[in-house]
């Protein structure tokens, strides 16, 4: 039990206390010139907030582009003899360029024209489908939708998909 606990049990008087303050939580009012001088050391902060987030900003972009610059350099110095001869083209390659220009094909000096082009297989042609109605020789242009067959005009079509 505590000593106010005891004095309120036995009604005795008590000793000094401690009085607390009676205030209920609201705010205090200020005067015009502590309420400016609030705003203005507010305002001050956050200014110099704005200030230190812009030169780390700055900080780390300029870390950034050094960092690139850093790297850009690591490859420069590792490009030796080796990484050289790789750049430069095989002298026994043919080189085909196809683009918006054109097409190009670039025989190197160790070649000629008939080296290259004798070894080369031509595709024999396909042949040529022919018209599958009794006594017709002509090239195909249509397939019967029905049977399949090759046909060479509309009037051989009909008299294909009318056998059917």
């Amino acid at each position: 039990m505590t000593k106010r606990q005891r004095a309120k049990l036995n009604r005795e008087e008590p000793e000094d206390y401690l009085q607390l303050p009676m205030d209920t939580g609201k705010k205090k009012s200020l005067t015009e010139e502590e309420e400016q001088l609030r705003k203005s050391e507010v305002a001050r902060r956050r200014k110099n907030q704005s200030i230190q987030r812009a030169e780390k900003d700055k900080a780390d972009t300029i870390n950034r582009l050094l960092k690139k610059q850093a790297s850009k350099a690591k490859r420069a110095i590792e490009d030796t003899e080796e990484t050289v001869q790789k750049k430069q083209p095989n002298p026994k390659q043919l080189n085909y360029v196809h683009n918006l220009n054109g097409s190009r094909l670039s025989i190197p000096p160790a070649y000629t024209i008939e080296q290259v082009f004798n070894n080369i297989k031509r595709p024999e042609p396909l042949p040529t489908k022919t018209c599958q109605v009794e006594g017709c020789s002509n090239h195909r242009k249509y397939t019967a939708k029905k049977s399949g067959k090759s046909v060479c005009s509309l009037e051989h079509y009909k008299l294909v998909e009318a056998s059917q």
